[in-house]
């Protein structure tokens, strides 16, 4: 994630939840999350706040879904022109290219 609330090694729990910036995230669950909100698969599917779409927005879909709900279509996210951005913004290029490049020597 962007932003640290503490090591599993030396924070507590406790210490984390009280750390300034956790709470923002407390209440966030599948019906609030836009684009998750209208799936079908939104009580089933895992989520991570760690990198979504819209990095200046909690609330946008998770990056690395590639469902749409609106057409019930499956894609690849890390090939979505519409993800390149938020990719670039976490550093996660080279690890998508990797990735890519795998997929295609199979």
């Amino acid at each position: 994630m962007t932003e640290s609330f503490g090591n599993i090694r030396d924070t507590t729990l406790a210490e984390a939840i009280e750390k300034p910036g956790f709470k923002k995230y407390w209440d966030i669950n599948k019906d609030k999350i836009h684009v998750c909100k209208d799936c079908e698969f939104r009580y089933i599917c895992t989520d991570c706040r760690a990198y979504v779409e819209d990095p200046d927005d909690i609330l946008s879909k998770p990056l690395k879904c590639g469902y749409n709900p609106y057409t019930g279509e499956w894609s690849e996210w890390s090939t979505n022109p519409l993800k390149q951005k938020a990719i670039d913004y976490y550093g996660m290029r080279e690890m998508v290219d990797e990735m890519n490049k795998d997929d295609t020597a199979e």
